[in-house]
This record gives structure tokens, C-alpha cells and sequence, in this order.
């Protein structure tokens, strides 16, 4: 009787053990930390600058969640490991799709960059593979890695926020060579622009003025006025609403999206915090590179 409940105390435990480990090839997420330096290639203050630049910019936007991890070996395809491992720890806000994984290994000598689908709406493939051709491969090459990091945590909310990063300065003498061609370019689109705007701001004025004259009880502010003339210049196609009076309860409703604006709020601000907040959706999206 003694030996049998010995051997289910053994095998419970074993039970809660493997219920509680990690995935093969899947290392426990790091703890109140954003980064997980598994490679030992950052020192204890490089790691908590990275983990306070991506905590900063978790704060101003919820457009991206990046976490970071080194590794000696992935002990696989990078590609594969690093979706696995974002998925496992669930890096993005729930709903959102908008995690991305920055993943190093050491041994193997390769560098990936995994985004969820969400975020590629913003931060596309291309891109990913600009900041590891341009940011992780030339650092990583040179032993440079947290420098590498930083930089590439940072251009990836740049770009999620979609923005551009800082361009190297121009050849200005090439620059002087070519400015005649580009200043008439560009003289010739500005005029094009001004007269798109002044083309459509004529169009939603005469559908202001329809308007009134089938309903004189119709009665929008300027405030309205200039958000119908706002809405009406971005909206263009079939699907667009056209009538004021039917156009002015919808921006009541839902200013953001009525008003030529996306209802996004993706630079709004986000709450903060850590980049696991239970999100998903990693089916490959990223680029991958050597150095």
C-alpha cells in the first residue's frame, strides 16, 4: 500500500511537472521583463535599458509589442522556432495581432524578426527585412548587440506607427544635379494637389448646399462642415456617403470614422506595461538573416 501511494505522489507530480514546463525548444518567458538575454551576450544594464526603450514606447502606442530574445542554438529552422516561441508566449495585446518577436541566436549565427499578422498591416515583411539586413546583421557582425537591439526595437515602432526611421544625409552635389528635374516634379504635383482639394472641397459644398435646400431644418455647425469637407475628400468611392443628412447622425456616432480619419487609434497612447498581453496571431509573417 506504501509503494503504491509513493508511486502516485511520483506520478502526480510528474503529471504537474510536464503540465507546467514549456514547449520543447521553447524557453520560459522572461519575468517583469520585456527581454530575455537566454545567449548571455548583454550585460544586466544593457538588458534593463532595452527592456525600459521597449516599456517607453509600450506606453506612447499600441501599435506594436515587441519582445527580444537571445539564444546560443534554436535547435531548428529560426523561422519555425520563432513563431512557435511567440506564439507560446503569447507576445501582442489580446485581439490585436500586433506582437513582434526579435530573435537572435548566437551559436547559429542567424537573426530573425517575426511579426503578427496585425502589425504587418503597418510594419510589412519588407521592412522587417530592411532593419535585419540594415541594423541587426551589420551590428551582430561586429559584436555590437545591444546597440544592434536597441536600434532595431526601435525602428520597429517606428515603422508600426507609420513612420519612416532617419535616412542617411543626401549626396547634396548629386542632389544639385538633379534638383531643376525634381523642383519642377515637384511644382507640377503641388499644383496638382491644390487643385484636387480645391476640386473636392467645390463637391462636398454643392452636397451641403442639396442638402439644405431638400431639408432647410438641417442645421450643421462648422465644426460639421469642415468634417463632412474632411470626410468627403477621403472617401471617394461608391461606398462613400454622399448626403449630409444622412452622413451627420454617423459622425455623431463615430466622429473618428466620419470624419476622414481611421477610428484606429493606434497612436492614441497604449496602457503600457509588458508585451505579453495574450496575443497571437503568428502564422510567418517577419524576415530572417545571417551574419
Amino acid at each position: 500500500m506504501r509503494r503504491r501511494t509513493l508511486a502516485a505522489v511520483a506520478l502526480g507530480g510528474a503529471v504537474l511537472t510536464a503540465c507546467s514546463a514549456p514547449a520543447p525548444g521553447v524557453p520560459a518567458p522572461p519575468v517583469d521583463s520585456d527581454v530575455l538575454d537566454a545567449a548571455g551576450v548583454l550585460t544586466d544594464a544593457q538588458e534593463r535599458e532595452l527592456d525600459a526603450l521597449i516599456q517607453e514606447h509600450n506606453a506612447a502606442t499600441d501599435a506594436a509589442r515587441v519582445a527580444v530574445l537571445t539564444v546560443e542554438e534554436t535547435g531548428g529552422p529560426i523561422e519555425d522556432r520563432a513563431r512557435e516561441i511567440a506564439t507560446a508566449w503569447e507576445v501582442g495585446d489580446a485581439g490585436a495581432d500586433n506582437g513582434v518577436l526579435v530573435l537572435a541566436a548566437t551559436g547559429d549565427r542567424e537573426l530573425r524578426i517575426e511579426s503578427a499578422d496585425g502589425v504587418r498591416e503597418q510594419f510589412t515583411d519588407d521592412e522587417a527585412e530592411r532593419v535585419v539586413e540594415d541594423v541587426l546583421e551589420p551590428a551582430f557582425a561586429d559584436g555590437h548587440y545591444a546597440e544592434g537591439l536597441a536600434e532595431a526595437v526601435e525602428q520597429v515602432y517606428v515603422y508600426a506607427r507609420g513612420e519612416e526611421p532617419p535616412q542617411e544625409p543626401f549626396d547634396w552635389a548629386l542632389f544639385g544635379g538633379v534638383a531643376g528635374g525634381f523642383g519642377l516634379v515637384g511644382v507640377l504635383v503641388a499644383w496638382w494637389i491644390a487643385a484636387d482639394l480645391r476640386r473636392r472641397r467645390r463637391i462636398a459644398d454643392e452636397e451641403l448646399r442639396a442638402a439644405r435646400q431638400r431639408d432647410p431644418d438641417l442645421r450643421l455647425t462648422e465644426e460639421q462642415q469642415k468634417a463632412y469637407r474632411t470626410y468627403r475628400h477621403h472617401h471617394r468611392k461608391d461606398d462613400a456617403v454622399t448626403n449630409p443628412a444622412v452622413w451627420l447622425p454617423l459622425y455623431l456616432t463615430n466622429p473618428g470614422l466620419y470624419s476622414g480619419g481611421s477610428g484606429s487609434g493606434t497612436d492614441g497612447g497604449g496602457a503600457g506595461g509588458s508585451s505579453f498581453g495574450g496575443g497571437g496571431g503568428f502564422t510567418g509573417g517577419g524576415a530572417s538573416g545571417s551574419y
